[in-house]
């Protein structure tokens, strides 16, 4: 397909951080990074949740650092009145642009397109949330890679966050609308689906070619 994986032109670091979780004899075909369409669910179903064990531990108050635990409690009952009333704006906010942007995903989360949105959600595993959003995509002879982001790549290796085989996945047939201009939906074999944003447009041919058609 690719005798030179083709990857955006300011994320060259995707060649080397994809070819670092390569098997061996696998070719990496394209990397770009991209987002989960700003209107899939930002967070996960606590059913959903995977256990990070080093995130709970790396947060854990340890020897002196107790002694803050009783202002800690007393900031976050302080908070807890704000964070509803954000919550509650932005969840009526997400509502009215879902009515006029229309459906973003497909399958609900025991499903492959469900799986995605979960394990990007989730992240690495040394972060304590499920609200993740930085994401990068690996395409290979054998494989969709599903990689952590990181902001300073040229300290930070990209991490494994999932992978999907290649087959299982591949460009929705059916067309999204055209003011989406961002936009490219992947599908998968049990129907379901779900769109994802190109960092730029300019970047949207890249990503339609490398999922190719499902």
């Amino acid at each position: 397909m690719h005798s030179t994986p083709v990857v955006p032109e300011r994320d060259a670091w995707l060649i080397a951080h994809g070819s670092g979780h390569l098997r061996p004899g696998e070719a990496l075909y394209g990397a770009l990074p991209v987002k989960l369409d700003r209107l899939v669910p930002d967070g996960i179903p606590k059913r959903c949740r995977r256990p990070k064990p080093a995130a709970q531990e790396k947060a854990r108050f340890k020897g002196w650092q107790r002694i803050f635990l009783p202002v800690g409690a007393v900031m976050w009952l302080c908070s807890v009145p704000a964070g509803l009333l954000e919550a509650g704006a932005h969840h009526t906010w997400r509502g009215v642009r879902r009515i006029f942007r229309g459906r973003v995903w497909e399958g609900g989360w025991d499903s492959v397109a469900g799986w995605f949105v979960i394990t990007t959600r989730t992240g690495t595993p040394d972060v304590s949330h499920y609200a993740n959003e930085q994401l990068a995509l690996a395409f290979t002879d054998q494989r969709l890679l599903l990689l952590s982001r990181p902001s300073m790549p040229e300290r930070e290796a990209a991490q494994l966050l999932g992978e999907l085989p290649r087959g299982r996945y591949g460009l929705r047939r059916e067309p999204h609308p055209a003011r989406h201009a961002s936009r490219v939906d992947i599908a998968f074999p049990d129907g379901s689906w779900l769109a994802l944003e190109a960092d730029e447009r300019r970047q949207v041919p890249l990503l339609t070619g490398l999922l190719g058609p499902a």
